[in-house]
């Protein structure tokens, strides 16, 4: 007769299947690497005169985020000059 509070090799088996074959796609911290957009990442060259305004904007504003994250030279957020 098996005792009731008893674990068992059969009873625990499916759940140390399951941490086994789980346990290997886990590595660790799961957020990337501070500079992972800054080794992908490079500013946009562009020509202003053969380029639409539009196309000229989106490739500041990337630009400009480039260069606060991977320069390090981000204007001060919220902050007002008087």
């Amino acid at each position: 007769m098996k005792s009731k509070g008893k674990l068992t090799w059969r009873s625990t088996s499916p759940l140390l299947l399951t941490l086994s074959v789980t346990g290997g796609c886990v590595h660790g911290s799961t957020t990337p690497p501070v500079n992972s957009y800054c080794a992908i990442a490079q500013p946009i060259r562009y020509d202003s005169r053969a380029d639409s305004a539009a196309t000229v904007a989106r490739i500041e504003a990337h630009n400009s985020t480039w260069v606060c994250l991977c320069e390090a030279d981000c204007p001060a957020i919220g902050s007002s000059t008087k």
